[in-house]
């Protein structure tokens, strides 16, 4: 059942909200506002809705708010540049429950602005404890955020202009489809497991019954659209619904967020409004769902908003001919840096801020990597520079050029973000916003500069002064998973053990373009050779050249890890898997990996102490044949064992498993 809260705290269908809504707005509340002619106090939250015309088309970009107040209704606001600005911003009222001075809808107004309350004012306001709802009020987006897709029909329209499988693969997490797109964008911090799609369902009402002049209804297309629906899909196992439509809207997709009650739930969901034309073209679902998580158009400096080639949350459709799916078209480039920085997804070690500072310092040199800096404009909160490096990586393919990227962020403005071009010619994929070695910005009156001093591979390294303070240091390419190794994301349980086995140089990865290191990948007898000798020696051994016998059958001096393996034997730590062989490719298992590990922290001739009654692990009995070396790797600290009280002796180690083991026994740091 899909509902809104009356003002009785009781739950009511949501067609039947939207008309008791519509009645208030035109008989009591606007009643109110002629008998009382002075101003209206409202609270609830604020809701903003994104409508972007069809590629092409030259449309403006609209924007529409609405409020949700504390008793249910849902009213229509227009909000001034100036109200939004004495707020802190658009940015800063997002995800806030606000209190709206407003002025009531007056017959004076223009027919498309008949039932539009005028803002006055707006103040952010603490969530309320009694709502049911949760608290939203961080602006941060982790953790899994599954989508429904609901394909919806007009009942005078019968077409169904995509299957329902197109829809479910859209879903996919392989390359393009939208999980491996939002993984990418966030670092792995988000994902959409969990999301499906359902229809198509036909709606209750003709195509032309949705419109109000030229507007499109989205409140009532919405209301309908989940309703028919509902009883194939429990809404709150979802953060977000995409209305996949059968035909054109408005001209417009939408993207944006609702406070709704849908299966006895009241909460925000993120929604978009797509036309046939809108997910034929993956980017501009991205594009609607980016409107979804919060995100606002960022822009170039010309008042335009589809202008920075930069972005997927503004020119998604720039050079599509570089990146179009067979099945999905036009793909979607990485949204900026401020972008991804404002949904948390930014690791506070991957981002470098340079402070105004007036009196001496130091300079600051690092040769850590970054995916942004930020520049705060004499020390301002609300106005600042940011940096990024971009280059031709996965979805940015399609961007113009390799370069660092400057945006002048103001957090007041709509539209925060706008891309430095310096030759002011309208087009952000020129020399003019592209930043390449030998080029300094200068903000002479804000004693701001940034010159790019070199380049690495995709790296750049930047110089930057802000006031008296100077700072170098190194951005890597915003669409590069921060870490080392690409298939290893932040919130990869085993990512710092990893990272300090790459750092010691015990392992260089499984592949080098890209940098990856296949964690769950099994090790085998040939790759713990080498772990194990680098382990002891440092990352700099190398072993004798074998050129002759190795002193296994199925080890031939040619073989890749030749030396590294009969030097492990020559250590006394291995003596091969028997019979004369060593098995190279083997899996490594957990009972051979605690031999190998001892052996390699004390020596060949090291004998763990008599294993006693008990092992402490429920699957390895006393009588086990590596029972005494399971229990010393246990009680070192070594291993916890493989869950539920077991060890799992028999079980493959897989590379990130072994990660944790190495650092542990040679203690790197």
């Amino acid at each position: 059942m899909i509902l809104f809260k009356n003002r009785s705290g009781h739950f009511q269908s949501a067609a039947l909200s939207i008309l008791i809504a519509l009645a208030m707005l035109v008989s009591g509340i606007h009643a109110q506002a002629q008998e009382n002619p002075t101003a209206i106090t409202l609270t609830g939250w604020l809701q903003v809705t994104y409508g972007d015309g069809q590629p092409g088309s030259g449309q403006a970009p609209q924007t529409v708010y609405h409020l949700t107040t504390d008793d249910g209704q849902t009213i229509p606001l227009n909000i001034s540049a100036a109200a939004l600005a004495d707020a802190g911003g658009l940015m800063a009222l997002r995800n806030q429950r606000v209190q709206a001075v407003v002025q009531a809808p007056q017959d004076v107004l223009a027919a498309d602005q008949a039932g539009v309350y005028w803002v006055e004012s707006l103040t952010p306001l603490p969530a309320l404890s009694d709502t049911g709802a949760a608290d939203v009020s961080s602006l941060a987006v982790t953790g899994s955020q599954p989508w429904a897709s609901i394909l919806c029909k007009f009942n005078d329209i019968s077409a169904e202009p995509k299957s329902l499988p197109y829809f479910n693969n859209m879903y996919n997490n392989a390359y393009p489809a939208l999980d491996h797109y939002w993984r990418e964008q966030s670092y792995g911090q988000i994902n959409l497991v969990g999301s499906r799609a359902v229809g198509w369902f036909t709606l209750p009402r003709p195509r032309s019954a949705y419109f109000s002049g030229s507007s499109f209804n989205l409140n009532l297309a919405a209301s309908d659209c989940l309703a028919v629906a509902d009883p194939h899909l429990y809404y709150p196992t979802y953060k977000g619904v995409n209305l996949m439509f059968n035909a054109d809207l408005d001209g417009y997709a939408w993207g944006g967020f609702r406070w709704l009650t849908l299966d006895g739930v009241y909460g925000r969901w993120n929604i978009t409004w797509e036309p046939p034309w809108a997910y034929s073209d993956i980017t501009v679902v991205a594009h609607e769902m980016g409107h979804g998580f919060g995100l606002p158009h960022s822009s170039g400096m010309y008042g335009a908003v589809y202008d920075n080639v930069w972005d997927v949350m503004s020119d998604a459709d720039a050079n599509c001919a570089k990146a179009t799916h067979v099945t999905y078209g036009c793909l979607g480039q990485h949204t900026i840096a401020y972008h991804k920085d404002m949904l948390g997804w930014i690791p506070a070690e991957y981002k470098y801020t340079v402070p105004y500072t007036t009196g001496a310092t130091s300079p600051q040199t690092t040769s850590n990597l970054h995916l942004m800096a930020q520049i705060p404009v004499l020390g301002s909160s609300t106005r600042f520079y940011t940096l990024e490096a971009r280059n031709f990586y996965s979805y940015d393919v399609k961007l113009p050029g390799k370069a660092v990227i400057i945006h002048e962020v103001l957090t007041t403005r709509s539209e925060p973000a706008k891309v430095v071009d310096v030759d002011l010619n309208g087009n952000t994929g020129d020399a003019g916003a592209m930043w390449v070695v030998g080029e300094t910005f200068q903000d002479t009156a804000n004693q701001i500069s940034v010159a790019v001093l070199a380049a690495s591979g995709d790296n750049f390294q930047v110089r930057v002064t802000n006031g008296t303070q100077q700072a170098t240091f190194w951005l890597m390419p915003l669409a590069r998973t921060p870490g080392v190794f690409t298939d290893v994301p932040l919130d990869y349980w085993a990512r710092s053990f990893i990272e300090r086995l790459y750092n010691a140089g015990i392992t260089g990865g499984c592949s080098t373009t890209p940098l990856m290191y296949c964690p769950t990948n099994t090790v085998t007898r040939d790759q713990m050779a080498v772990f194990l000798l680098r382990g002891i020696n440092g990352s700099g051994y190398t072993p004798p050249v074998t050129s002759q016998d190795t002193g296994f059958a199925d080890v031939p001096s040619t073989y890749w890890a030749a030396g590294w393996i009969k030097e492990l034997a020559a250590t006394g730590i291995t003596t091969g898997c028997g019979n004369g062989n060593y098995c190279p490719t083997s899996p490594v298992t957990r009972d051979q990996m605690a031999i190998f590990l001892l052996r390699a922290k004390y020596g060949a001739a090291y004998t763990p102490p008599p294993v006693g009654s008990s092992t402490g692990f429920a699957d390895v009995p006393a009588t086990y044949w590596a029972a005494a070396w399971i229990k010393q790797l246990a009680a070192e600290g070594i291993t916890g064992g493989c869950g539920g009280g077991n060890y799992c002796p028999s079980s493959p180690v897989t590379r990130d498993q072994m990660a944790v083991f190495l650092v542990r026994t040679f203690n790197l740091p």
